[in-house]
């Protein structure tokens, strides 16, 4: 149900009416909130930063700077606010980096780049490493064997333990991992020699895919190298930008601090030292 004009306008006058904390007590704790809570923390710190280090950057600052009043603690957790924003960027500058240059990111770059979307042969991020010299030569080793084999002898373990030994071990290995006999986990294929078919395939995959990785990696460094130059053109630019817009905003917020602890200096009255000299103001606050 949506709010009524009328009820809407009501809510306004209401809020209208309401002057903040009448009694002494209570307006103390309103002045107080901004210097305990902080009127620029809402928000300010992220869910993957932690609390604590913006903390000590504001403490610090109150201990190096010592504000008096809510006037300068708003000052001086504006300059705190404006450094923390500067190490984000920082922060955020390398994250973005890690980010692009993620193997995710640059597999999913490659299988664009090579138009390999819906077509079953996405790049993964396996095939972004340099191959595994071994598993190549032992997929054409059981290529071999398959080869030479009779048909009608992949299901006769005792031959195939003799004749195919590697193709053997694999299927003695799947059958323990199921925790069943060979006997038993070949039944559990369509057709008993199904698991041979299945294994060569595997294993002329992984040849071609091996063959292409020359031509993968190539494309991978290319979109790499793509990637740094445009980094460098308009991430880069508009982070520069950013800097200077926080560089300003800490420069005004210095010197606000500054000429507000002048004007406090400038309200004391004067008093006499111990020799009982009276100090000019202008010697109070460096003019």
């Amino acid at each position: 149900m949506t709010t009524s004009i009328l009820q809407l306008t009501a809510n306004q006058n209401n809020a209208l009416k309401s002057i903040g904390p009448v009694t002494a007590e209570g307006k103390q704790i309103v002045a107080n909130n901004a210097v305990k809570h902080g009127l620029f923390s809402k928000h300010l710190v992220l869910s993957h930063e932690n609390p604590e280090d913006y903390q000590r950057l504001l403490e610090g600052l109150q201990t190096e700077l010592k504000p008096v009043g809510t006037l300068e603690y708003t000052l001086i957790e504006r300059i705190a606010v404006i450094l923390w924003r500067q190490s984000r960027l920082v922060r955020s500058e390398t994250a973005h980096i890690e980010l692009s240059y993620k193997p995710g990111s640059i597999a999913s770059a490659v299988t664009s780049e090579m138009g390999l979307y819906g077509s079953g042969k996405e790049i993964s991020e396996d095939d972004l490493t340099e191959f595994d010299q071994a598993q190549h030569q032992w997929c054409q080793s059981v290529i071999k064997e398959f080869d030479q084999i009779a048909e009608d002898k992949l299901t006769n373990i005792e031959a195939l333990k003799t004749e195919a030994p590697l193709m053997y071990k694999q299927l003695a290995e799947d059958a323990i991992q199921d925790q069943e006999s060979i006997a038993d986990y070949l039944k559990s294929w369509d057709q008993p020699a199904e698991f041979f078919y299945d294994l060569i395939k595997y294993c002329q995959e992984q040849i071609k895919k091996t063959e292409q990785r020359p031509l993968i990696l190539e494309v991978a460094n290319m979109i790499r190298n793509k990637r740094a130059v445009l980094q460098q053109e308009q991430l880069r630019d508009a982070l520069a930008k950013y800097q200077v817009m926080l560089d300003n905003e800490l420069y005004k917020a210095i010197k606000a601090l500054r000429e507000t602890q002048i004007w406090r200096l400038d309200s004391l009255p004067s008093t006499p030292d111990e020799n009982g000299f009276v100090l000019e103001k202008g010697s109070v606050s460096g003019k």
